[in-house]
């Protein structure tokens, strides 16, 4: 979970660990990865891979451990803490690359709860869609967004293919970003179940085979040597690749930091409005699984 501080010069204004380990370090390497999209100013690759907002400053909420797992618990604790602290830093943006399977109602949902509620304080919430956008058997599936992504408040990110060029034209939503629409619900007193049926993700960003920051000696290039895309040999200045709505959402949260830096009058709806209507809408897309290319 990465808070962004609007703008300054792209350095950390503070950690934080959710997760019990009391370590801020990065040894899954999911974290060091999504804050370079993000904020990244380019130093480790000499500026090949620079992030979307690079004069922003962070804070950084660790919430996955070091298998990359998190609980409800440490999440809402983290947006406990952002509420309490937002003034005091100044968070206009929270980056949330992360998810679970949404079952409860955002009505009800206490993640989703809190978002909304940082949301309502003035902070832009930037959530993945989730990765389930297929079966097993290659099958293209709907009904898959994950909380937080199910809120109505938070932009909503999935994950587009740009095949490597410059041209939109040829850009495509990944067969892996999940589909709308929501299927969180509640149960009356009756024991139907009502289903929220929101259309989302809100936008799709640039999440297939992304090149950024490599934490030293981290879990998934460990675990997939063929992550690392490193040219230069240092330990302390390295990349890896990767692809996921988890690699999307911060190409939105840096675009978000980049409408508040030019104007910090701003809410969360206008940054929203603004994402979502100055994308350009892809064909290929239908009302579930809307595709507007940031």
């Amino acid at each position: 979970m990465i808070p962004e501080w609007i703008p300054d010069t792209g350095r950390f204004l503070g950690k934080n660990d959710f997760t019990g380990e009391n370590r801020v370090d990065d040894p899954y390497g999911h974290g060091t990865h999504v804050a370079s999209i993000a904020v990244g100013n380019g130093r480790i690759a000499e500026g090949a891979y620079t992030g979307i907002a690079s004069n922003a400053n962070i804070i950084n909420l660790r919430v996955l451990n070091a298998q990359g797992l998190g609980s409800v618990s440490g999440t809402l604790a983290a947006l406990d803490w952002l509420m309490t602290n937002r003034t005091t830093y100044n968070i206009r943006v929270v980056n949330m690359s992360l998810g679970t399977p949404a079952v409860d109602s955002y009505s009800n949902d206490p993640i989703d709860r809190a978002v909304r509620r940082l949301v309502d304080a003035g902070v832009v919430v930037v959530a993945a869609a989730g990765n389930n956008g297929k079966n097993s058997a290659g099958q293209k599936v709907y009904g898959q967004i994950h909380c937080p992504g199910n809120e109505p408040s938070a932009i909503t990110v999935g994950a587009a293919n740009t095949y490597g060029t410059n041209a939109r034209n040829d850009d495509t939503v990944t067969t892996f970003s999940s589909r709308g629409p929501t299927r969180s619900y509640w149960t009356g007193a009756d024991g139907v179940k009502h289903y929220d049926n929101l259309i989302k993700p809100d936008l799709v960003a640039p999440g297939n085979k992304i090149i950024d920051a490599e934490s030293d000696h981290n879990f998934l290039v460990t675990q997939n040597p063929q992550l690392d895309v490193s040219v230069c040999p240092l330990e302390n200045r390295r990349e890896m690749q990767l692809s996921g709505t988890s690699m999307a959402s911060p190409i939105a949260a840096g675009a978000a930091a980049l409408l508040l830096q030019a104007n910090p009058t701003l809410t969360p709806n206008m940054v929203k409005a603004l994402l979502m209507y100055t994308a350009q809408s892809r064909e290929q897309a239908n009302s579930t699984s809307r595709a507007r290319c940031a």
